[in-house]
């Protein structure tokens, strides 16, 4: 059996090296490439992508996302920035890097690296979860969604297939049945590397359900051929109910 990777370490040591190129993986905002100019224009990437995701979740649910937001996985405040414009805003990461580079370029949004406790009027989460194994982030979704105020919106991204070009080898022959041993001896690779996992996404669709998120809608996704989708909703609730007479009709 291959031994459990450690994401956290990856991102961690990310954050100690390339704390930019680790959320936009361009040759742009590698460490050795930075200018002002490009970080400037990493930044305005992301009030680009959260303008869009409002608007979306406006036409989707028939209210604009504000209130109290969370958002998961905010590296180095590329996303909690530009939400901070629109709500009162909280990013959690796990990489103290990244965090001190979110903190030193931003202060529009409040940085933390222990989950916050809800509830939020919008979670966010973008390019993250691909990074996350399954087993792992579906449970974390659960915690998110826990944290949900009644009326608030979710945007959530995830992957969910991948192009047969980047489907990795299963080991045949010999090396299959010598495969956990291998692994074993090997040890866990080297911290730093960018893992990407695919979903199902009727599990995320499941809990988005039994969260109170009924009315879903999705924009898909493709990240050098890692296919996922953007979900977005609203959760259920007496102000859901007024922005939203056709749902509860």
């Amino acid at each position: 059996m291959t031994p459990a990777r450690d994401t956290d370490a990856d991102w961690r040591e990310l954050g100690a090296t390339q704390p930019f190129w680790g959320v936009l993986t361009h040759p742009d905002y590698r460490t050795e490439n930075l200018t002002p100019e490009r970080l400037a224009a990493f930044y305005a990437s992301g009030v680009q992508y959260i303008e869009d995701i409002a608007q979306r979740l406006e036409h989707a649910t028939g209210a604009r996302p504000g209130g109290r937001a969370l958002d998961f996985g905010c590296g180095t405040g590329r996303l909690a920035e530009a939400m901070a414009a629109l709500a009162d805003t909280i990013g959690y990461d796990i990489s103290p890097g990244m965090l001190a580079k979110a903190r030193e370029l931003g202060g529009k949004a409040n940085y933390v690296d222990q989950l916050p406790d809800g509830p939020f009027d919008w979670i966010n989460s973008f390019i993250v979860f691909q990074h996350i194994p399954p087993w792992r982030g579906l449970a974390l979704i659960d915690e998110l969604l826990a944290r949900l105020a009644p009326g608030g919106h979710v945007s959530l991204h995830v992957t969910a297939w991948r192009e047969p070009h980047l489907v990795p080898a299963a080991p045949r022959g010999w090396r299959r049945l010598a495969w956990p041993l291998l692994a074993r001896l090997r040890g866990a690779p080297p911290t730093g590397i960018v893992s990407m996992y695919d979903y199902d996404l009727s599990q995320v669709l499941r809990r988005l359900n039994a969260a109170g998120v009924e009315e879903v809608s999705l924009v898909s996704t493709d990240h050098g051929g890692h296919h996922g989708a953007i979900l977005l909703g609203r959760k259920a609730g007496a102000a859901a109910a007024v922005a939203m007479p056709r749902a509860a009709a």
